[in-house]
C-alpha cells in the first residue's frame, strides 16, 4: 500500500485515480495551493476548500483512495484586503 503525500489531485482526471489505484495507492494528502489568478473575496476561498473537503474525498473514495488535505492561504493572497471577511 502507498500513501502519497503531497498530489494536487483538483488538476487531475479520474483516470489519474484509477491508475495511482492500480499502483497501490490507498491514501493521500492534497495541500491547498494558489491557483495562478488572485481570488477575490472569501466566498472564493470557501468554494475552493469546499471541494478540498467535500467533492475531492468523495471522487477519491470512488476509486478505493482516502483524500486528506491541508488548507491554508497563500501568501500572495494573505495580505489582500478583499479577502477579508
Amino acid at each position: 500500500r502507498i500513501f502519497d503525500p503531497h498530489i494536487h489531485m483538483t488538476s487531475r482526471t479520474t483516470d489519474d485515480y484509477q491508475a495511482m489505484y492500480d499502483a497501490g495507492v490507498r491514501a493521500l494528502v492534497e495541500p491547498s495551493f494558489w491557483l495562478g489568478q488572485p481570488r477575490t473575496s472569501p466566498a472564493s476561498f470557501f468554494d475552493y476548500f469546499d471541494a478540498l473537503l467535500g467533492w475531492e474525498p468523495f471522487r477519491a473514495s470512488q476509486y478505493g483512495i482516502a483524500h486528506h488535505c491541508t488548507l491554508a492561504l497563500n501568501p500572495k493572497e494573505a495580505n489582500d484586503p478583499r479577502c477579508t471577511p
